[in-house]
C-alpha cells in the first residue's frame, strides 16, 4: 500500500515544514515570510504568475538559494533555520529535483544521465545497473538505456528528467515547471502519466506550476502565491469552488469580476447569508456571502463568476432560477472547436461567457442570459489592492 493510500493521511504530521521564509534580491523581496507543509506522501503545488516566489522556495527547499529568514524542515532534519544558522548543503537533504529543462547530459547515454546520482554517491556499479532498469522501466523507457539522450524526443528527455530524479530513492521531489516545454498535447499525457506515478509509487512532493490544471490534477493541496505570499491554500476542489481572495478567483478563472455594493441584505441564520449587489451601472445581482460577520448594506464589495457559470439563452435551474436575468448583444465571439468564448455587453457591462460550439454567436446578436446566485461569490472590497490585482493576473 502506497502512503497516497494510507490510512489517516489526511491527520498525518507535516514531513516538510516551510515556516517564516523571507528573501530579497537586490532590495526587492521576493518572499515575505511564506509557510506550509506538506504531509507524508503527497503533492502540494505552489501556484501562480511569473515573478510571485514560488521558484524561490522550491531552490530554497533543495539548499539553491539561502533565505535570510525562516526555516526549513525535511523529515526529523532541519534542513535550514536562520536562527540557529543550520544552513544543510544541498547534496545532503536527499531531494530529487526535475527542471523546466530537461536538462539531461549530451555527451552521457539514457542509463549514465539516469544513474549519475548513484555514481557520485559512489554505489556500487552492479546496483546501479539494476536500480536504473529498474527505474526506466517505471517511467516508460524500457530498453532505451543505451541510445544518446539527446536523440530522444522532448517528452522521453524529461521522462529521464525524472528517472534521474527518482533513482536514488529521495525523500522528497521537487519540481519546478517540468512539462511548461512540452507541446500541449504531449503535455496532457505526461500529466496523466505523473498523476498515476505519484498514486504509484506515492513519494512526497512540491510541484511549482503557474498551469491552474496541472495545479489541481497533479496536487493534495494547493498554495497560490503572489508578491512573495501566500494568498490562498486549500485542497484543489475547495480552492477551486471557493477562492479565498479575488487575486485568487481571478487567477482560477472567476473571469467576471465587478466592483459594487450591497444593496440588500438577508439575515445570515447561520446559513450562507442571502445579498444583492449592485454594480456600478446599476444591475443588481444575487449572491451568498459566505464569510465571517455578516455584510451590511453599503458595504463596498466584489462580486465573481466564472464565463462557464453563464447560462445562455437556455435559462438556468435551481431555487434561484428566477433572478439575475438580463438581456444583452454579442460584443464578440471566438470559437474553439466544442465551445466559443463570447463578450456580451448588457448596458455598461461586459461578460464573458461560454456558449457551444456548435451554435452560432455573431457579433451584434441579441441574447439572453443568466447567472444563478449560488454561481457568484463575493469578496469585501480592498480598493488598495484592487488595482494591483488586475495587472497581476
Amino acid at each position: 500500500m502506497s502512503a497516497r493510500d494510507a490510512p489517516g493521511r489526511d491527520d498525518a504530521p507535516a514531513f516538510v515544514e516551510v515556516a517564516g521564509l523571507r528573501k530579497s534580491f537586490d532590495g526587492t523581496m521576493a518572499l515575505q515570510g511564506v509557510s506550509f507543509e506538506v504531509a507524508l506522501g503527497t503533492t502540494v503545488s505552489l501556484l501562480g504568475p511569473s515573478g510571485c516566489g514560488k521558484t524561490t522556495v522550491l531552490r530554497s527547499i533543495a539548499g539553491l538559494e539561502t533565505p535570510e529568514a525562516g526555516r526549513i524542515r525535511i523529515g526529523d532534519t532541519m534542513v535550514f533555520d536562520s536562527r540557529r544558522r543550520v544552513n544543510l548543503a544541498s547534496e545532503k537533504r536527499q531531494v530529487g529535483m526535475v527542471f523546466q529543462s530537461y536538462a539531461v547530459w549530451p555527451h552521457m547515454t539514457v542509463a549514465e544521465n539516469v544513474g549519475f546520482p548513484l555514481k557520485i554517491r559512489r554505489v556500487a556499479a552492479a546496483e546501479i545497473g539494476a536500480r536504473v532498469a529498474d527505474v526506466l522501466a517505471l517511467v516508460g523507457l524500457e530498453g532505451l538505456g543505451r541510445r544518446p539522450a539527446t536523440n530522444l524526443s522532448g517528452g522521453q528527455q524529461q521522462r529521464v528528467a525524472l528517472a534521474r530524479a527518482l533513482v536514488h530513492e529521495p525523500r522528497l521531489v521537487l519540481f519546478d515547471e517540468p512539462l511548461s516545454n512540452l507541446d500541449a498535447k504531449l503535455r496532457d499525457q505526461m500529466r496523466t502519466e505523473l498523476k498515476l506515478l505519484q498514486d504509484r509509487l506515492g513519494f512526497t512532493a512540491v510541484y511549482v506550476t503557474h498551469d491552474q490544471e496541472e495545479a489541481l490534477a497533479l496536487s493534495d493541496n494547493v498554495v497560490v502565491m503572489n508578491h512573495g505570499l501566500v494568498e490562498g491554500m486549500a485542497a484543489p476542489r475547495e480552492l477551486f469552488a471557493r477562492p479565498t481572495t479575488p487575486f485568487v478567483a481571478n487567477f482560477l478563472g472567476f473571469d467576471n469580476m465587478f466592483q459594487g455594493e450591497v444593496s440588500d441584505a438577508g439575515e445570515a441564520g447561520g446559513a450562507p447569508q442571502p445579498v444583492e449587489v449592485t454594480l456600478g451601472d446599476g444591475v443588481r445581482l444575487r449572491s451568498y456571502w459566505r464569510g465571517g460577520e455578516p455584510l451590511r448594506k453599503g458595504a463596498p464589495v466584489m462580486l465573481a463568476f466564472r464565463s462557464e457559470s453563464v447560462n445562455l439563452g437556455s435559462g438556468a435551474s435551481g431555487s434561484d432560477a428566477s433572478v439575475n436575468r438580463f438581456e444583452g448583444s454579442v460584443e464578440a465571439s471566438v470559437y474553439l472547436g466544442t465551445y466559443q468564448d463570447c463578450l456580451i455587453r448588457t448596458g455598461d457591462l461586459r461578460v464573458r461567457a461560454v456558449g457551444p460550439g456548435d451554435s452560432v454567436l455573431e457579433p451584434g446578436a441579441r441574447i439572453h442570459f443568466c447567472v444563478r446566485p449560488e454561481d457568484c461569490i463575493v469578496f469585501v472590497r480592498d480598493p488598495s489592492r484592487e488595482t494591483q490585482e488586475r495587472e497581476d493576473v
